[in-house]
């Protein structure tokens, strides 16, 4: 069984564990097998979660799934890089997409606003440089902004 078929069952299971997980892997990929794989099925996934509570305490674990929605619906649709989704999802860590090679580092340093660290980067399949800031409150995210 591939990847792509067990994160569809994963996230058609009705079970709030495995589509949490699941979602989360989705909302961050840039596996194009993967997504061209499971962005046919974004209607259904979302049909099929309806109604389900994923739960969460400071932030309502939903977002995830919305965000692999989104993911799924942006890439069916050809309508960019996928560099574009990471500011509407705060937990792209910078960190981790250039150990992947989907960014490049060019500079290291603190915000702006002397709050975390802020990576600068270009994403290497198109480009676009962006700016991302380490923000910790009750949890890790990160700020991101086209540069």
């Amino acid at each position: 069984m591939s990847a792509a078929d067990v994160l569809l069952q994963d996230l058609l299971s009705g079970d709030a564990t495995r589509i949490h997980a699941s979602a989360s892997r989705v909302a961050v990929t840039f596996d194009h097998a993967l997504l061209d794989a499971l962005a046919p099925h974004a209607d259904r996934i979302e049909r099929a979660c309806a109604g389900v509570t994923l739960g969460g305490a400071l932030l309502a674990n939903q977002v995830h799934l919305q965000a692999a929605l989104q993911r799924l619906r942006y890439w069916q649709a050809q309508a960019g890089c996928l560099c574009a989704l990471t500011p509407k999802y705060l937990f792209f860590d910078p960190r981790k997409l250039i150990a992947q090679g989907q960014m490049q580092l060019l500079t290291v340093g603190d915000a702006e606003d002397g709050w975390g660290e802020c990576h600068h980067v270009a994403c290497t399949q198109c480009g676009q440089h962006w700016e991302a800031t380490d923000r910790e409150y009750h949890y890790p995210w990160w700020e991101w902004k086209a540069a």
